[in-house]
């Protein structure tokens, strides 16, 4: 359901093409690896890759597979008779000046994918390759005095999904690529902790005028602030009544603004042809339902699982489940060792996640277990700790990985009430105005001395004991 702009508001239109990094063991079309992270600048190539005369490339099946898959999770249909084409420009990432490409027949056609309400339309699912990579020195894409090339990443397997311009604001963009980031890794075909595995091209208009593309976007969060910034930009040129021209232009993450690169190519100006060293392939009908009866549940079958299985709210699910695929896992794997789903749920999603997200990691890549994450589960049910007080001890936990009873006995959390009435007697001795303005009938005098209270018992001891017997100390 696309949402109508309000009155007087400018009505957006925003097209993506994602670029995703397929997870397989090597290149597109040669036999060089694939991930090179721990490999030397320009070390990770061959006379293929680099596109030296006479080289001959041969097709990596899985990368065709990989972007079957794709389509079919979009909701495509899957086209029968698919070919390469050589898309020509002069780029310095591209030696031999194209890219060995799928235009005319792409792989999947005409889809669909949720994002809340809305249904964004996928134009096609193509595979090709990577370019070089790109060093900018001293400088950016626009001011830098030099550029490096390390050809490693030239060659790899990129699936481009292409979506029609439904989009109506930058946020809705966003949400739609965390959410196909997570059914991607759950498809299993790309990995996203690798550098650059996720990338955008963004194409956006106003008011039904001219397009502009933001290239290579990374990030969620910048894809969002790229396209807030056109929109911006945009209806500024509006109101002064200027034009808009088309054209492709850059953003820059430091200072939060797009700068232009260049006046937009039109696809004609690329001069596809039919790659002559590249067999047609046949996308049968045996192939297809393999590849069908072979996919794993994805997120949105998921989180139903979740709640129909656990009990759990469709939000906590959605979270857990769309936080990606090791997140879910390790939900499972905490149910398996202490049945409390909902409590389970609940100290992931408000606390756990929190603090993960704090530190910038992911939960496959932190020091928290499920083990020892449900041992904390199991002290705050059994009375053993304080809810205020595990609030806290999960940050410690997180940055730590030991375990929370350790955690806790170090910090000296048993205090039984003879503890607490011995710092409530302490706090009213050594704050004598404000106990005289409690009982002049000054109420905000009594939160101050829970307050020192909950801070002498490190937020160990309930509130509500605290004020228990505070108010006793104080009215005997």
């Amino acid at each position: 359901m696309e949402s109508k702009p309000a009155a007087g508001a400018n009505s957006v239109k925003i097209g993506i093409e994602a670029h995703v990094q397929l997870n397989t063991q090597s290149k597109m079309f040669c036999s060089d690896r694939a991930e090179f992270s721990d490999a030397k600048p320009n070390s990770n190539t061959c006379p293929i890759c680099l596109g030296f005369p006479g080289t001959k490339p041969v097709i990596n099946s899985k990368a065709v597979e990989y972007g079957t898959l794709i389509g079919l999770a979009l909701g495509c249909s899957i086209n029968r008779d698919v070919f390469f084409s050589r898309k020509a420009y002069f780029y310095p990432d591209l030696s031999k000046n194209f890219q060995i490409t799928q235009y005319e027949a792409p792989i999947a056609v005409n889809g669909r994918f949720g994002v809340g309400e809305a249904r964004i339309g996928i134009k096609r699912v193509h595979v090709e390759e990577d370019p070089a990579r790109l060093i900018y020195d001293g400088g950016d894409i626009t001011t830098a005095q030099g550029v490096l090339i390390d050809y490693n990443r030239a060659g790899v397997p990129l699936a481009e999904i292409v979506t029609e311009p439904d989009f109506t604001s930058p946020k809705q963009v966003r949400q739609f690529m965390e959410r196909l980031s997570s059914m991607l890794e759950y498809l299993g075909v790309y990995d996203p902790r690798r550098e650059m595995s996720l990338r955008v091209d963004a194409n956006i208009s106003i008011n039904g005028g001219e397009r502009v593309e933001v290239k290579n976007i990374t990030g969620f969060e910048n894809v969002e602030k790229a396209l807030s910034f056109e929109v911006v930009r945009q209806a500024g040129l509006v109101r002064m009544g200027a034009e808009i021209q088309r054209e492709t232009r850059h953003f820059d993450a430091e200072f939060r603004t797009t700068k232009s690169l260049r006046k937009k190519e039109y696809e004609e100006d690329y001069g596809y042809i039919f790659d002559p060293d590249l067999p047609r392939l046949t996308l049968g009908k045996k192939y297809v339902d393999r590849l069908v009866a072979s996919m794993p549940d994805l997120p949105d079958q998921i989180v139903k699982r979740f709640v129909g299985s656990y009990g759990i709210s469709e939000y906590y699910a959605g979270v857990i489940v769309y936080t990606g695929k090791p997140m879910a896992a390790f939900f499972e794997e905490c149910i398996k060792l202490h049945n409390s789903p909902k409590q389970i749920a609940n100290w992931i999603v408000n606390y756990l996640m929190k603090s993960l997200n704090w530190r910038s990691e992911r939960v496959e890549g932190s020091k928290a277990r499920p083990d020892t994450f449900v041992e904390l589960v199991r002290m705050i049910e059994n009375g053993e700790i304080t809810e205020r007080y595990a609030k806290e001890l999960v940050k410690a936990y997180v940055d730590t990985g030991k375990s929370p009873r350790e955690l806790a006995k170090a910090d000296s959390v048993s205090l039984g009430a003879k503890d607490i009435k011995r710092i409530i007697n302490s706090i009213i001795s050594s704050n004598a105005k404000a106990v005289e303005e409690y009982r002049s009938g000054k109420g905000a005098a009594l939160q101050f001395l829970i307050g020192q209270a909950l801070k002498e018992t490190r937020k160990q001891a309930d509130p509500k004991v605290i004020k228990e017997l505070m108010l006793k100390e104080l009215t005997t």
